[in-house]
């Protein structure tokens, strides 16, 4: 199909409207391109993106920069004081300021359930496990062997 002034026409007064451009398109059998590109070439008044800009770019060196959270592991004398409302409240451990000597890490149940701990025995080398631990969670893949594709002899060639 052809932009002819009918289709002209009606394009500028479908465009004052406001429908979106795939709409006129859908509604005069062209596609959204060949609507937006006509529009442009009869001067038609331009509409703001769809895609929404911020005024302000963002600072990279901003967005770069790490985000260290407030730590609080100290409980507050308002927060002792307070009386038990019921509520849910999970224990929080400081594990900075542990014994330098910790155990293995491999968790044992569900963080969930309340008999949720880690194995604790003493690990391996430098790994965060215990040797048992480390069996489990350092596997070597091993190597497969090339093996020769099967052949299929009922193909015969000419």
């Amino acid at each position: 199909m052809s932009w002819n002034d009918d289709n002209v026409l009606r394009l500028k007064e479908l465009w004052d409207q406001g429908l979106p451009t795939a709409q006129i398109g859908k509604l005069l059998g062209f596609t959204k391109n060949a609507v937006v590109g006509k529009a442009h070439r009869i001067g038609l008044e331009r509409r703001p993106s769809p895609i929404r800009r911020t005024a302000v770019k963002p600072d990279r060196k901003k967005a770069r920069s790490p985000v260290m959270p407030k730590l609080n592991f100290e409980k507050q004398e308002s927060e002792t004081n307070q009386i038990n409302t019921g509520k849910f409240q999970p224990s929080v451990k400081n594990i900075f300021i542990s014994s330098s000597k910790r155990g293995c890490e491999w968790p044992m149940g569900h963080p969930d359930e309340s008999d949720f701990h880690f194995c604790g025995k003493e690990r391996f080398d430098d790994k965060p496990y215990c040797l048992d631990h480390c069996a489990i969670a350092y596997v070597i893949p091993e190597k497969e062997e090339a093996k020769p594709l099967p052949v299929n002899r009922s193909v015969k060639y000419k």
